[in-house]
């Protein structure tokens, strides 16, 4: 006879580190963690992020940068993520035609008028840095789009502080040049009186926003950044040429006449610049939050039985400062939140999901954006 022999297989349970669990099953991962009463980055329930900024290095009027066209930066390091925020400005002449047909349309109802057409915004350009190359995404164009309507309708950036009053630029007899600007010097009347025109020229601001090591929602991390580049912007003054004053010129077409005068060269004057006039009261801060339902089985634990555990109960958490992969896949339901140290909301949007929102939970969600408005105001 031959003896069987009988193999025998261990089994034995396969665990996964903490962050492949957040990769393969993140809501899992989420659920496990808020049922023992913290989340998968650590912090609180109501925790946010601490926030380190650094001072205006990156624009023309820093320390070390004197050649570059950067009137204003900031760079906002918030857990992981880093973003960089630089600002840079083009001039535009006001049309006429615009101008016109902006008045008309005002004039048409001047119940309906409002003073958001006092105001104007910056056109930001969102990059989350993801190690490839290509066109923007969908997410980055949507960031862009809100930043820019958000900013309008703060009412922060007025239309009569990116108006540009044009010095002008002489040449003495010994071929000095000067440039006169109306608000600085009394003398030189002449030469000022001389340079007068209808035209009238603006600054157009452009902020470009790049997001690096992003963990979580950047829309908050990307108006924070932007917040402190504005407050940090210097607009150069501007002057135009005296030649370029009386350039003009007749011309005759079958019998009739016309005077086509040249186009005015406005530059840029790199030795004086002012701080840009922002509506200060309307400064305001962002920050996100998230509810989510706390499943009946996430609580199971080796000591308590399913048959402990009362499965139709239904607990909604409220989280602060979304973090981490796991939170911002599993979280369906969001809030952004616009406010000023004041509580004075400029912006509010709701994403539902598959938690309900409680009128405790935004009272809540509230009062925490403005603490933490008046925590990012203090870091200035």
């Amino acid at each position: 006879m031959t003896d069987i022999v009988e193999d025998t297989i261990d089994i034995h349970p396969v665990s996964f580190a903490p962050e492949v669990l957040a990769r393969i099953s993140p809501e899992l991962s989420l659920q496990r963690h808020l049922s023992l009463g913290f989340r998968p980055s650590l912090k609180g329930f109501e925790e946010f992020r601490e926030v380190e900024l650094n001072e205006d290095h990156l624009s023309r009027y820093g320390v070390e940068h004197k050649d570059n066209s950067i009137i204003g930066s900031n760079v906002l390091k918030c857990g992981k993520t880093f973003v960089v925020t630089t600002i840079t400005g083009g001039i535009i002449e006001d049309s006429t035609i615009y101008k016109n047909e902006e008045n008309e349309l005002i004039s048409l109802d001047d119940t309906k008028k409002t003073d958001l057409t006092n105001y104007t915004s910056v056109f930001p350009v969102v990059e989350v840095e993801r190690g490839r190359a290509g066109a923007c995404t969908d997410e980055e164009m949507t960031l862009s789009q809100k930043i820019y309507d958000s900013m309008l309708h703060s009412k922060l950036l007025p239309k009569s502080s990116l108006k540009i009053e044009p010095g002008i630029r002489i040449t003495d007899d010994d071929g000095t040049m000067e440039i006169i600007y109306s608000d600085e010097s009394k003398q030189h009347s002449a030469e000022e009186n001389s340079f007068k025109t209808n035209r009238k020229w603006s600054y157009l601001l452009y902020a470009k926003i790049k997001v690096f090591s992003r963990t979580g929602p950047v829309f908050d991390l990307c108006w924070n950044s932007l917040m402190y580049a504005l407050q940090s912007v210097k607009l150069p003054r501007a002057f135009i040429d005296e030649r370029a004053t009386d350039l003009k010129m007749t011309i005759r077409t079958r019998g009739r006449s016309a005077t086509v005068k040249e186009t005015y060269d406005i530059l840029s004057d790199s030795s004086k610049q002012y701080p840009l006039n922002l509506n200060k009261e309307n400064i305001a801060f962002a920050s996100n939050y998230g509810t989510i339902t706390l499943d009946s089985e996430a609580k199971l634990t080796e000591e308590a039985d399913e048959e402990d555990i009362d499965m139709d109960a239904v607990e909604t958490i409220l989280l602060a400062d979304l973090d981490t992969e796991s939170e911002e896949t599993s979280v369906n339901t969001t809030l952004s939140i616009i406010s000023n140290d004041k509580g004075d909301l400029k912006h509010v949007s709701i994403l539902g999901g598959d938690a309900n929102i409680s009128p405790d939970n935004l009272r809540k969600s509230i009062l925490l954006a403005q603490q933490r408005a008046k925590d990012l105001k203090d870091k200035l």
